[in-house]
């Protein structure tokens, strides 16, 4: 005999009377007990299942009778289906509420105290899960120092909600990345999101981490592959909050693609040593207007002064 797959809702006995009945003459169900070898009490307590079902049912002269099963079976997946419905419609509420849940978890904390381990070892597997999760969760600024880009599409999209959130995001790079070919559209994008860019020498980058308000710390060990530490005590936060502040006044910003020739004059003049008089006679400019761009161009790159705006664009590569 082929095997047939068992009908929705049905045990294996009830499925086995159910289909004895259907191919049979009528009969009573001690004759349908008795054609399938079975005793009475197997036969009637499977009936009873066929009858609570609405798939058979007992009429004069105790004959077990069966209806056409497009009918009764198909009553039978209808109901089915109306309750996954519902239960779907369950999981979408309860799944719209997991935010208020988050929300009156945070606020146990802040009554109660932490109530999660100081540390957590976490799989590289499970980084990007985790980044997104605090990225969701935390309150503040998001400062973040990484070797290398992340393409990540779970974290680019929550790192573009914090950013409409008006969070602060401020991001330093090694200046290798420069040389991906993707970088520049995905520096551009993130940069519209709201994420303030700085840059420094491969070699000045000596750990890979990223502060998330006052929820925690995701430091990455060396090495290839290496785990990373999900750290929260305050006093660890408070000190890679200090060390990323240190890192972010010595690092610069790189002048974009799009930066105008004028500016690129303007400079190559300074580092000449043209006074502000000679460069706004020398590119047809008014000395207000000359000040304001040097004053912007050394806000853009970091510069206390014009002495450090002239290191900063040298190495850059924008003045020789």
């Amino acid at each position: 005999m082929n095997a047939q797959p068992q009908t929705v809702g049905l045990s294996a006995d009830v499925e086995q009377l159910y289909r004895h009945v259907l191919r049979s003459a009528p009969a009573t169900l001690p004759q349908h007990a008795e054609a399938m070898g079975w005793q009475l009490r197997d036969a009637q307590r499977a009936m009873g299942d066929l009858e609570r079902l609405r798939l058979a049912r007992r009429v004069s002269g105790d004959l077990v009778k069966v209806d056409d099963p497009r009918a009764g079976v198909g009553r039978l997946l209808d109901t089915e289906e109306a309750d996954l419905d519902e239960r779907r419609r369950q999981l979408l509420s309860l799944r719209e509420s997991l935010e208020s849940f988050e929300s009156d978890y945070r606020r146990g904390l802040q009554l109660s105290g932490p109530r999660v381990p100081p540390w957590e070892q976490v799989a590289p597997s499970e980084a990007a899960p985790v980044v997104e999760h605090l990225s969701r969760t935390s309150r503040g600024p998001i400062l973040q120092v990484t070797t290398g880009p992340a393409y990540d599409e779970g974290v680019r999209r929550r790192r573009e909600e914090a950013a409409g959130g008006a969070r602060e995001l401020r991001s330093i790079f090694p200046l290798s990345v420069l040389t991906d070919p993707q970088w520049h559209s995905s520096a551009q994008r993130r940069a519209g999101s709201g994420e303030q860019q700085r840059y420094l020498p491969d070699d000045a980058i000596g750990v890979e981490f990223g502060v998330f308000g006052r929820s925690g710390v995701m430091l990455k060990e060396a090495g290839e592959d290496a785990d990373h530490l999900l750290l929260r005590p305050p006093a660890i936060i408070d000190a890679f909050t200090t060390l990323f502040d240190e890192l972010w006044r010595r690092a610069e910003p790189v002048l974009s693609r799009d930066a105008s020739a004028q500016d690129v004059k303007l400079l190559e003049l300074l580092s000449l040593g043209f006074k502000d008089e000679a460069i706004a006679r020398q590119m047809g400019l008014g000395l207000r207007t000359v000040r304001r761009r040097i004053a912007a161009l050394m806000e853009e790159h970091g510069s206390d002064t014009r002495f450090q705006l002239g290191l900063a664009v040298s190495r850059r590569g924008l003045v020789d």
